[in-house]
């Protein structure tokens, strides 16, 4: 019941500021190339069905919101429906067929409908570029702590050692290994890494994870047992911590829990074990001296990667800052944002296919109502998280739009493929039938979207 007036009362508002930000930008690129070529855009529209308001601007083209809010199109002179897929069967003068669509070269068409997905592409990476130039990069080291007995450790890594390649990519910073454990759960990772002056190779085998984040989304990755490696200082305290509360300070150095080394901050869960409740001796260096503590860490309970549920105790510490940010010039930014847009292009495709071949679960595809609840999720991060939302959402919609799928830009591009080989349109027949199929495709995606999104917010 929570989750349904969150929907209407946090995530909708954000959802449809977001969407209609985007579906603005995807048409207004269709209508500028076309308006380059000399095609006349009859009507420019945000939403479907009947007209809310609207203007009609000098060239004759209708601007208009319109009553169901959740898409939108650019319809041109000579098209026969708002997709532009079919021309109109009424008679258009010499002067008019010259500003149809219909009427122009192939090139034309194709550079018009291309318009739409790269100006979300383009969006996107100026956004980006935009916030690495001005904030700077978001890197973290590839420097990893190795879990005991975990996937890595039994491949030969140890804490230390740097990862420089994974899955046969190149690993330029520690997020590149998280987008590496999402994509793949359980399929072998060829890894190279560098442990002083040498590179060693091996191979990780992930172990499959689910887990269920504060906004009761299902997460999951291949756990490679290991983490970012972190030094043990303590960056700050949570809520009620016993390690405030027993005298340590920000800016403390962890050395040792009851004899045990730290080596780095997430081994600190690990040396408490199941000391839940129970007192342990916490060494710590400050300031260059060294104090020791007695501190009862807060009983708490995790569940594995097996389902197995374990308690385990919290001195609710946060570690200081790993993530740095690089700074760049405007080339340097720009280079930045490109490998940004085409990391998670690649990654979208990549999980479609897995989708499609049935190795990754159905159930992640999702709709409006899940994008929605992103979209309120993010707001709770400020303006940052709908930020990294309008990028990620522009991303997608463009290169989903690409998908060789009629009802698509990618569909219709394809139908000009075909013409550019063969010398000759697809018949209107064979149109209307590719049409149809791909909209019987859209609409079931969209059904099973909903369903997915239905159960979300029914948890």
């Amino acid at each position: 019941m929570q989750s349904i007036v969150s929907l209407f009362t946090t995530y909708l508002p954000y959802f449809f500021l977001v969407l209609t930000l985007l579906v603005f930008v995807h048409e207004y690129g269709h209508y500028w190339v076309g308006r380059r070529f000399g095609i006349h855009a009859e009507v420019f529209s945000i939403g479907f069905g009947p007209e809310i308001f609207g203007w009609t601007d000098r060239n004759g083209t209708r601007w208009k919101i319109s009553i169901i809010p959740l898409g939108g199109y650019v319809k041109f002179l000579g098209d026969n429906d708002a997709t532009s897929a079919t021309p109109s069967d009424e008679p258009l003068s010499p002067s008019e067929r010259k500003r149809a669509f219909f009427s122009q070269p192939l090139y034309a068409r194709a550079a018009v409908v291309l318009g739409g997905p790269m100006a979300n592409l383009l969006f996107a990476f100026l956004l980006l570029t935009g916030v690495f130039f001005f904030a700077g990069e978001p890197y973290t080291p590839t420097t990893v702590a190795v879990q005991v007995e975990g996937p890595a450790a039994r491949a030969g890594l140890r804490t230390g050692d740097e990862i420089v390649r994974l899955a046969d990519k190149r690993i330029d910073r520690y997020e590149d290994i998280q987008e590496a454990q999402f994509l793949y759960w359980a399929k072998p990772m060829p890894v190279e890494y560098r442990r002083g002056n040498q590179l060693l190779r091996g191979e990780i085998q992930p172990q499959y994870c689910e887990r269920t984040d504060r906004y009761n989304n299902t997460l999951r990755y291949g756990d490679l047992g290991i983490d970012q490696f972190i030094r043990p200082v303590v960056g700050g305290f949570t809520a009620n911590s016993p390690a405030e509360a027993a005298g340590l300070k920000v800016g403390d150095l962890l050395v040792a829990i009851d004899g045990k080394p730290v080596e780095y901050f997430s081994r600190i869960p690990e040396l408490i074990g199941k000391s839940g409740g129970q007192p342990v001796q916490v060494k710590y260096e400050r300031e260059g001296r060294y104090g020791e503590t007695t501190i009862t860490p807060i009983v708490d309970k995790t569940v594995d990667c097996a389902g197995k549920e374990q308690i385990v105790g919290r001195l609710r510490v946060r570690p200081a800052a790993v993530t740095e940010l690089r700074q760049h010039g405007v080339i340097g930014a720009m280079g930045a944002g490109v490998r940004a847009v085409w990391g998670m292009t690649s990654m979208f495709y990549t999980s479609m296919g897995q989708i499609l071949t049935a190795t990754r679960p159905v159930d992640e595809l999702g709709g409006p109502i899940r994008i929605a609840k992103a979209a309120g999720e993010a707001s709770y991060a400020g303006w940052a998280g709908i930020l990294n939302l309008v990028i990620a959402l522009s991303v997608v919609l463009g290169i989903f739009n690409l998908l060789p799928v009629p009802m698509l830009d990618g569909g219709h591009l394809a139908m000009y493929a075909y013409e550019a080989v063969r010398g000759k349109p697809l018949s209107l027949r064979a149109q209307e039938v590719g049409l149809k199929l791909g909209f019987a495709l859209v609409i079931g995606m969209a059904l099973i979207a909903t369903f997915n999104d239905i159960r979300l917010l029914l948890r």
